[in-house]
């Protein structure tokens, strides 16, 4: 998302897909095979050591199983300090569509399913929210032909986000409820959370026009 500084240490985020689209082509992309019926495959042991070794937290590397796509290795990297960040792309020609996987600490609500910019396409500016709600145990954004999954989980969040016209909402859906941690565990969605109210204020009356009241000891208007 984009309420933070959005890093890729290495590889570069911007182009990731031209770069790894041509890759694919010429066979020299690597990529890891979707699950077998048993959730996603796990990042391989050489590519999960690399994005340790950049800075992500263990605890925010997680795979995903997206029918047509599969994951492009090279993209698997830290996102600002410590968050985990992937891109999936097609297994097959044509390698016109990207598939990215975020996880991100912190918590997440629907004010910022509202506010918050959608990814986009590697190297477009991100793009605004048209629309939100809660759907499946998480919510469901859409704009500018882009579409994001967002799974709310304990102290930290999954997105997963792809254009409309290449990628199935419902395929979306299941595969970010799906995902699962390095070791194989489960995500384990939170209740979709929605804004607190603002705590009460204690100098409004309960009778009268429901002016505040003058603290103690307050002079009089004008004195």
């Amino acid at each position: 998302m984009h309420g933070d500084s959005t890093v890729v240490r290495a590889p570069g985020r911007t182009g990731r897909l031209s770069l790894c689209a041509a890759l694919l082509l010429t066979g020299g992309c690597g990529t890891a095979a979707g699950g077998s019926g048993e959730g996603p495959a796990p990042l391989p042991d050489d590519t999960y050591r690399r994005v340790l070794e950049l800075g992500t937290d263990p605890a925010l590397v997680y795979a995903v199983e997206l029918p047509g796509f599969e994951l492009a290795e090279q993209s698997a990297g830290v996102l600002g300090d410590a968050d985990y960040g992937a891109v999936y792309v097609p297994a097959e020609p044509p390698f016109d569509a990207e598939v990215h996987l975020e996880v991100r600490a912190g918590g997440y609500d629907e004010t910022r399913c509202r506010r918050d910019p959608l990814h986009g396409p590697s190297g477009s500016p991100p793009v605004t929210v048209e629309a939100c709600e809660p759907a499946d145990r998480g919510w469901y954004r859409t704009g500018g032909g882009w579409q994001e999954y967002v799974v709310a989980a304990d102290g930290h969040h999954l997105v997963l986000g792809g254009p409309r016209d290449a990628v199935d909402r419902a395929a979306l859906t299941k595969a970010a409820l799906e995902a699962r941690r390095q070791d194989g565990t489960a995500i384990s969605p939170a209740p979709p959370a929605t804004p607190t109210s603002p705590p009460p204020r204690g100098d409004l009356p309960t009778t009268g026009d429901g002016a505040p009241l003058d603290p103690h000891g307050a002079g009089t208007p004008g004195g």
